[in-house]
């Protein structure tokens, strides 16, 4: 169980009223994590979703070729793994702690009965994560757009 003051520091839940935060409490559950371990695989099948309290996460993408590349760090007070709320739902990353971590675990099956439960609380929670990827794709479309610009093949292409 974690404490309504505790999730409050997590970005995505800070605004929740108190009587939801007391609900997702109550499934929550406080971990600790070494730097370096492994949270979970990329294109494997999740079952938490994770909010960072202290401390560091790489997400990883790996090529078809094995090289590996950090393509966002999470901070604290971040949520990731999100796309475990979904059934059957793999990870677009590997997510591995860069530092010591102090996290907030979700189960995500109780999460979807949380959900089933309470069409409020699923109707809350879903409509802020719609509003999470919408601003998360709106910076990384911006981030690609600054690499297609300064990309030095790209650009020498562009020139002719």
């Amino acid at each position: 169980m974690v404490d309504k003051d505790t999730l409050k520091k997590i970005f995505f839940l800070k605004d929740l009223p108190d009587h939801v935060l007391e609900k997702i409490g109550k499934i929550a559950q406080i971990r600790t994590y070494e730097k370096d371990q492994i949270l979970y695989h990329q294109d494997e099948n999740q079952n938490v979703v994770f909010m960072l309290v202290d401390g560091l996460v790489s997400l990883n993408s790996r090529s078809q070729k094995g090289l590996s590349m950090t393509l966002d760090e999470v901070t604290p007070g971040r949520i990731f793994g999100v796309p475990a709320l979904l059934n059957d739902a793999c990870g677009a990353f590997t997510a591995v702690c860069a530092k010591p971590c102090t996290m907030i675990a979700l189960s995500a099956p109780k999460m979807r009965d949380l959900f089933d439960e309470d069409f409020e609380i699923g109707h809350i929670f879903m409509r802020k994560m719609v509003e999470m990827y919408k601003s998360r794709r709106e910076m990384h479309t911006k981030q690609f757009v600054h690499s297609l610009k300064t990309h030095p093949e790209i650009k020498r292409f562009a020139e002719y």
